[in-house]
């Protein structure tokens, strides 16, 4: 699972790909608990040849981005179609969550 930088992450938004992005922070608590949640998640949507792939972000690289992105708490995972957000989760949730959102923007 990559780590986005900024631009990385802007250039996603921009295209057509089918992904989900795990907003964080490094001195989050929960953030820290949802990591290995959403590492078992990207690796099942791997292992099962998905087209929607997992990233990280961490928002402290650039608070503007994600703002931009409405991202008021953290951990957040948002979910994106042909850059446009699908669907937002916010807080700690279970790997079949992610794994759901997977299925509902494919």
């Amino acid at each position: 699972m990559k780590n986005l930088t900024p631009d990385e992450l802007r250039e996603k938004l921009s295209s057509n790909e089918k992904f989900i992005v795990d907003l964080y922070a490094d001195w989050c608590g929960p953030c820290r608990v949802l990591g290995p949640i959403v590492e078992k998640a990207a690796i099942k949507l791997e292992e099962e040849n998905s087209e929607v792939k997992i990233y990280k972000f961490n928002i402290e690289s650039d608070k503007d981005l994600a703002m931009s992105l409405g991202v008021r708490s953290i951990p957040t995972i948002k979910a994106f179609k042909n850059g446009s957000e699908q669907i937002t989760q916010v807080g700690v949730v279970q790997e079949s969550v992610i794994l759901d959102m997977a299925k509902q923007i494919l």
